[in-house]
């Protein structure tokens, strides 16, 4: 038998769906939420988006979720910080590492279930 090594580096497929969630949201958030609700919500859906899809680049990324973590909330960050909203830019800063400590989270719960069947 001849094994498959680990697949290395940063998955475009990973990069591609979690990026794509984290700037439709973003986009969402910053300019669709602003006028109808308030700024504890704006943040609360702000954190959730960050997870969310911190937690696909966990899922999908392999041996590497903290750097697809890491690139997964690149987009919403940009975002954040370009356009003027009730989020200060602290928040947004300090939101972004949310995606890979879910990444980390992630792929530690898919090793753990893997390991137990």
């Amino acid at each position: 038998m001849n094994p498959v090594p680990p697949a290395r580096g940063l998955r475009a497929g990973a990069l591609l769906v979690s990026g794509v969630i984290n700037l439709a949201g973003a986009l969402a958030v910053a300019l669709a939420m602003p006028g109808t609700a308030g700024d504890g919500r704006i943040a609360a859906a702000w954190a959730v988006l960050q997870f969310i899809s911190g937690v696909w680049a966990g899922v999908l990324g392999a041996n590497s979720p903290f750097l697809h973590g890491l690139v997964a909330g690149v987009p919403a960050l940009l975002l954040g910080l370009a356009l003027p909203g009730p989020l200060p830019p602290q928040f947004v800063v300090v939101a972004w590492f949310l995606a890979p400590s879910a990444a980390l989270l992630a792929a530690a719960l898919m090793r753990f279930m893997r390991r137990r069947r």
